[in-house]
């Protein structure tokens, strides 16, 4: 008998939940959007609105999707016209880049709004809803979207009007600080930038050892540092060639690497070609002599103008064509000069050699000043300049260091280095920068006053730079920064932080692992 009243009590409970299950589920199939208009996300007070998000289809899956935002203000009224904005976002994981959706809105109707977007792939995605009323200032929600699990979760937003709190809870909203600094804050920030944020109580950031410094105007200087080969002047090497043929008859600089100045005697050379010229223009001299209607004074005849102006284009100089003109008889031996002072770095003659026009028989070339090629990497070449210092140091020898500057950059890379050139010219007096050595070469730039974030804030990941900005109250928000050049322990900051802000600058890759647990825990 009591088994029997036992299995009708049972069966009583299960066709009684069976009923209430049953009503629930025709409530909800049959449940339109309320005074909310937004069926499975409740309508959450967001600074000074009522803000609700749904998803069709609920939940999402890849390919395209839309997110109904009706906006509202704190009476309940539909707020026309705003500007809305809406990021699905997924965060970067290992070799995955971040993933992000930028949805395209359209107003339906008055406070409603449509945002058209895609998915790439399952899983879990951020979704940052910004409005920004006309002639206020913006708010933003943020929510949690699952391709496994129907509705939005809402993760926070900016704190209500008046202190008050929705049942999103967003006080706890990541990154969030007072109303008027968290405003500036996700001003100057990027939409989404607040997610990932973490707090650390006072006594758990003196056991992980977190330091913090403020965001400010530095004068900024940094030091490219290369490898640099000594080189002579290009522009000042000299070749000696004669423009007729020959033979040597005697050398005065008979090795390579002599010193020589300009004007000095290289070589004597004997040519029949040479010994003509010289005897016509003797000739055309004597003619000008003997005709009775001309005198001393007077200029030479074209004859012998032709003569002279013969010798001068095969470069005697006028020197030794006066010469020749007062012995009054060709010279067998003419002496070559140096057209330039340096050193001899080729000599292709000797005693007796024949030589033909245009063969190269010395070249000369002077050791100051000095040229030095540095091999600059790619991603300093923009910070140069000519005209730059440059400090030249030997790393084999204890001397001094000696200063030059920059006065040339090749506009082209070394492909195998991917370095570029850089010329630096430097005084040589002594001639102790020799050719085919190597230096250290030392380019100062100074990039003058420029907002700055020290070198340990920074955390890299993968295309993006990071920087936990504190908020205040233990709170610590991740923000993506656009750095410049680097310039000893500091970047130069070009966007992403402002002035007067505190960044962490020790322990930032534990605060990183906390804030990955967390937002981590909460997509769960």
């Amino acid at each position: 008998m009591t088994t029997r009243m036992n299995r009708q009590r049972t069966a009583l409970l299960v066709a009684g939940f069976l009923i209430a299950a049953t009503s629930t589920l025709i409530a909800s199939c049959q449940k339109r959007p309320g005074a909310e208009g937004v069926g499975a996300t409740p309508m959450q007070g967001v600074g000074d609105l009522q803000i609700g998000v749904a998803n069709a289809p609920d939940p999402p899956h890849i390919g395209d999707n839309a997110l109904s935002i009706v906006v509202r203000d704190d009476e309940g009224k539909p707020i026309r016209g705003a500007q809305v904005d809406a990021v699905v976002s997924m965060p970067a994981m290992g070799a995955m880049p971040r993933m992000e959706s930028r949805g395209k809105l359209k107003e339906l109707k008055p406070g409603v709004y449509r945002a058209d977007y895609g998915l790439a792939m399952n899983g879990e995605w951020d979704v940052n809803v910004r409005v920004r009323p006309k002639g206020k200032a913006a708010v933003e929600a943020a929510y949690r979207l699952s391709t496994s699990t129907p509705g939005l979760a809402f993760a926070g937003g900016t704190p209500a009007a008046g202190g008050n709190r929705s049942e999103g809870n967003m006080s706890e909203m990541p990154g969030m600080s007072s109303a008027g600094s968290g405003q500036e804050q996700r001003d100057a920030s990027p939409m989404g930038s607040v997610i990932g944020a973490v707090r650390i109580e006072p006594s758990r950031r003196q056991e992980i050892g977190i330091r913090t410094a403020p965001v400010q105007m530095r004068d900024l200087s940094t030091t490219v540092r290369a490898v640099g080969r000594v080189l002579y002047d290009e522009r000042r090497q000299a070749e000696v060639s004669l423009k007729f043929a020959g033979w040597v008859r005697d050398i005065a600089v008979d090795y390579t690497g002599r010193p020589v100045r300009a004007g000095e005697v290289l070589f004597t050379a004997y040519s029949p070609e040479l010994w003509s010229a010289q005897q016509e223009y003797i000739e055309a001299l004597r003619a000008d002599d003997d005709s009775s209607s001309s005198s001393r004074g007077e200029p030479e005849s074209d004859l012998a103008q032709a003569a002279r102006r013969r010798l001068e284009l095969w470069d005697i100089a006028p020197a030794q064509v006066r010469q020749i003109a007062r012995e009054g008889r060709p010279r067998e031996a003419l002496p070559i000069i140096a057209p330039v002072s340096g050193v001899v770095v080729e000599k292709n003659v000797v005693r007796g050699s024949a030589f033909t026009p245009g063969q190269v028989l010395y070249k000369i070339a002077p050791l100051d000043p000095a040229w030095v090629i540095a091999d600059v990497y790619q991603a300093d070449l923009p910070l140069l300049s000519v005209g730059l210092p440059a400090t030249l140091t030997n790393p084999y020898l204890d001397e001094g260091s000696r200063h030059g500057r920059v006065s040339f950059i090749y506009p082209s890379l070394q492909a195998e280095t991917r370095t570029g050139q850089v010329r630096v010219e430097v005084p040589n007096r002594r001639g102790d920068l020799k050719p085919g050595m190597f230096v250290n070469v030392e380019l100062q730039i100074r990039l003058g006053r420029r907002l700055a974030v020290p070198e340990s804030a920074v955390l890299p990941t993968g295309e993006r730079r990071v920087v936990f900005v504190d908020l205040g109250d233990g709170r610590l928000a991740p923000r993506e920064v656009s750095l410049g050049a680097r310039a000893g322990d500091y970047y130069e900051v070009l966007s992403g932080i402002k002035p007067g802000e505190i960044v962490v600058t020790s322990g930032n890759f534990l605060v990183a692992a906390e804030s990955k647990l967390k937002s981590a825990a909460q997509k769960w």
